[in-house]
C-alpha cells in the first residue's frame, strides 16, 4: 500500500502560482467528440456543513481525546485575502466541530485556534497539562497561518486538512513541506467535500488501542480509496502543432515584459540569459499617467461592450468599470510606448494602497484577447512562461491561476480573479464571461471566465535557479471538466481532472508532456513531473 512516505519528492522547490494553458499535450493523444455535456459544477459546490442537532452527537465516555486546531488568522476575517474579507468564521468552525462530532463517534474533537508557532506551543502546552489528548487535527483555515509545523512539534498523530476556498495555499506549501520533511504519524486529506473530512478523521479512532502507524495506514487508506481513478475519456482536441525548441527561443528572444513596481535584477539577468527576455521596470505614475489621457469617450465604448457581451455584470459600478476601461487603454498605451509585449503589475500593492487608478483584472483579459499579456501581482514568472509557451503553441493564451486541490474528484481548480476569455488563441471564439468584484476585497472589478470542456490543459511554472544554479519546470497536465461558481476565493475557478499518479499532486505541482522535456533540455532546465 502507498502512503505518503513513499511519495517521492522534487528537490526544486515549489513554484506557487502556475500559468494554466489550453490545449498542450494531454496524457493521452485525443480525438475530436466531447463525451462530456457542457455544463457548470453548480452541483459540486465546496458546501460548508450544516449545523447539526444537538441530540446527533453522541456521548463522549470513554472516547479518543483529539485537539482539532483551526489554523486562521482571526476568527471574523479583516484581511483582504481568501476567501474574503468581512468573512465570518464562527458559526463554520462550530458547524465543523459539531459535524466531527456527530460523524466520529469515537473520538472527541475538543477545538482551538492558532495561526503561528506561538499559539501552537500555548496549545501544546495546554494539552500537557491535561495529559489526554491522543492526536491532532489542523485545519487551514486561511492560506498562510503556520500553526501545522509547530503542531507536529508534539510528534504525536497528526491530520492535515484544508478549508476549501480558504486555507488551500498554505495548505499545498506546508503539506508539501511536512511530507519532505517525512514527518511521523502524519496523514493528510484535501478534498471539497466535507464527508471526506469526516471520513478521513475516522483514522483517529485507531488510536483507542492501535499506534501511530495504524491512524496513519487507516488516513492513507482512505485518502487512496475516496480518489476516484481516470475516466479514461478522451479530450476535444488532440497535441498541438508547436514550435520546435530553437525556433520557441528564437521567437521569444528580445520580447520585452514591464514590471510594475519592481523586480528582482538577479531574476532580471537570468530570465535574459536563458530566454533572451527583457525585463524592464516601470512606476506607477507612468501607470496613472496614461490613464488620465485615456479619453472618456472611448473608454465609455469599452463599457458598453461589457455590458452587451457579459453574461453578468453583478456589484460592480458603471463608475468603476469606466475605471476599468482606462486601465486596459492606459496599459496598451504604455506596452506600446515601450515596444513591450507584456505587463505584470502589483496589483494588490496598488489597488490596496490607492496609488492605482482602477483594478487592472478586466485590463489583463483586454490585453490578451488581442494577443498582448496583462498579469497579476507582478508574477513575472508566470509572465515568462506565458510568453514562451504561447510562442510554443503558436498563439495559446494561458493565465496566472492559484491550484486546489480536490481529491474528491481527482481534480485541479486553477483559480484567479482574472482570465483571457480567447483560450484556444486569438482567432478564436470568445468563452462566456462574468464580472464581479475582486473577491478578496469585494472591490473594483474581476473576470470570471467559464472553460470550454473536455478539453486537455497545462499548468507550468518556472524556477529559474535550482539546485547547483539549474533552473527547473513544474508541469501538470489535465482535461477540463467543469467551472466552479462558489463564491469563496477567485472568481474563475476552472475544474480539470488531473492526468497520471494524483498522489504526486501532493509533493510537488505539475507534469509535462515530452516535447516542454525537449525545450527544458535546451535551454538546461530540468523537467520535474508532478502526476
Amino acid at each position: 500500500m502507498k502512503n505518503q512516505q513513499d511519495i517521492k519528492t522534487a528537490t526544486c522547490a515549489a513554484c506557487g502560482r502556475r500559468d494554466f494553458i489550453y490545449g498542450l499535450l494531454a496524457a493521452t493523444a485525443g480525438t475530436a467528440g466531447c463525451a462530456t455535456p457542457n455544463r457548470e459544477l453548480a452541483e459540486f459546490f465546496a458546501a460548508l456543513p450544516a449545523p447539526t442537532p444537538a441530540d446527533a452527537i453522541p456521548d463522549k465516555t470513554g472516547a479518543v481525546k483529539v485537539r482539532l486546531v483551526f489554523a486562521i488568522w482571526d476568527d471574523v476575517q479583516v484581511r483582504k485575502t481568501w476567501p474574503n474579507v468581512g468573512f465570518d468564521f464562527r458559526p463554520v468552525m462550530k458547524n465543523i466541530a459539531d459535524a466531527l462530532n456527530a460523524g466520529v463517534p469515537g473520538v472527541k474533537f475538543v477545538p482551538g485556534m492558532a495561526f503561528d508557532d506561538m499559539g501552537a506551543a500555548k496549545i501544546l502546552d495546554e494539552d500537557a497539562k491535561s495529559g489526554d489528548v491522543k492526536g491532532y487535527l489542523v485545519i487551514q483555515m486561511n492560506s498562510w497561518p503556520k500553526a501545522i509545523a509547530g503542531i507536529a512539534k508534539a510528534g504525536k498523530p497528526t491530520l492535515f486538512c484544508s478549508f476549501p476556498y480558504s486555507g488551500i495555499g498554505g495548505w499545498d506549501v506546508y503539506n508539501a513541506a511536512m511530507l519532505r520533511r517525512k514527518q511521523k504519524h502524519y496523514a493528510f486529506m484535501s478534498s471539497l467535500d466535507f464527508k471526506d473530512t469526516i471520513g478521513v478523521a475516522r483514522a483517529f479512532e485507531t488510536l483507542k488501542d492501535g499506534t501511530g502507524d495504524d491512524f496513519v495506514k487507516s488516513a492513507t487508506d482512505y485518502r487512496l480509496a475516496h480518489t476516484p481513478p481516470e475516466t479514461g475519456i478522451q479530450p476535444c482536441e488532440g497535441p498541438l502543432d508547436c514550435l520546435s525548441p530553437e525556433e520557441t527561443l528564437a521567437a521569444v528572444k528580445g520580447k520585452k515584459i514591464l514590471s510594475v513596481e519592481g523586480y528582482d535584477e538577479k531574476r532580471k539577468a537570468k530570465i535574459l540569459k536563458d530566454f533572451g527576455i527583457v525585463v524592464e521596470d516601470v512606476k506607477f505614475d507612468e501607470l496613472n499617467a496614461a490613464w488620465e489621457k485615456v479619453p472618456d469617450a472611448l473608454a465609455r465604448a469599452k463599457v458598453a461592450e461589457w455590458k452587451r457581451t457579459a453574461r453578468k455584470i453583478a456589484g460592480v459600478s458603471d463608475e468603476t468599470l469606466l475605471g476599468c476601461a482606462k486601465q486596459f487603454y492606459g496599459m496598451r498605451d504604455v506596452l506600446k510606448a515601450h515596444g513591450a509585449v507584456a505587463i505584470s503589475v502589483d496589483c494588490l500593492g496598488g489597488c490596496y494602497s490607492g496609488k492605482l487608478q482602477a483594478y487592472p483584472c478586466l485590463g489583463f483579459m483586454e490585453l490578451q484577447d488581442i494577443g498582448l499579456f496583462g498579469t497579476c501581482e507582478n508574477d513575472i514568472r508566470s509572465t515568462v512562461a506565458m510568453v514562451v509557451f504561447h510562442a510554443m503553441t503558436k498563439g495559446r493564451m494561458g493565465y496566472i491561476s492559484d491550484p486546489a486541490i480536490d481529491s474528491s474528484r481527482r481534480a485541479m481548480i486553477f483559480a484567479h480573479c482574472v482570465s483571457t476569455r480567447k483560450l484556444l488563441g486569438v482567432a478564436s471564439e470568445a468563452a462566456p464571461y462574468e464580472i464581479e468584484t475582486h473577491s478578496e476585497d469585494r472591490q473594483g472589478a474581476s473576470v470570471r471566465a467559464l472553460a470550454p470542456l473536455n478539453y486537455p490543459v497545462t499548468t507550468v511554472q518556472f524556477q529559474f535557479f535550482g539546485n547547483g544554479g539549474t533552473g527547473c519546470v513544474l508541469v501538470q497536465t489535465g482535461r477540463t471538466f467543469g467551472n466552479d461558481p462558489d463564491d469563496r476565493a477567485c472568481r474563475t475557478k476552472i475544474v480539470a481532472e488531473v492526468t497520471g499518479d494524483f498522489e504526486k499532486s501532493y509533493p510537488l505541482w505539475d507534469h509535462w508532456g515530452w516535447h516542454r522535456v525537449t525545450l527544458a533540455k535546451k535551454i538546461g532546465y530540468r523537467v520535474v513531473y508532478e502526476s
